[in-house]
């Protein structure tokens, strides 16, 4: 089943790593609001973003996926 990116799933990591969303935009050089967006689910996820985001919080990129039964 393919797999899409879990905005929940970033919230939860970023804060068991102990950074706050400004934390996270500067160590991924994205701006606050893109992380808003992202962890709520209203943008699309590059790869490139994704990996980053799963390196800052320190998780496998896997842990910041999900099944996506629409696709």
């Amino acid at each position: 089943m393919p797999r899409s990116f879990s905005g929940p799933a970033l919230r939860s990591a970023r804060r068991s790593a102990g950074l706050t969303v400004p934390e996270l935009a500067a160590a991924v050089g994205k701006s606050q609001w893109t992380i808003y967006r992202t962890e709520q689910g209203h943008v699309p996820v590059p790869v490139d973003l994704a990996d980053a985001l799963a390196e800052a919080v320190n998780v496998q990129l896997e842990a910041l996926l999900h099944a996506d039964p629409l696709v």
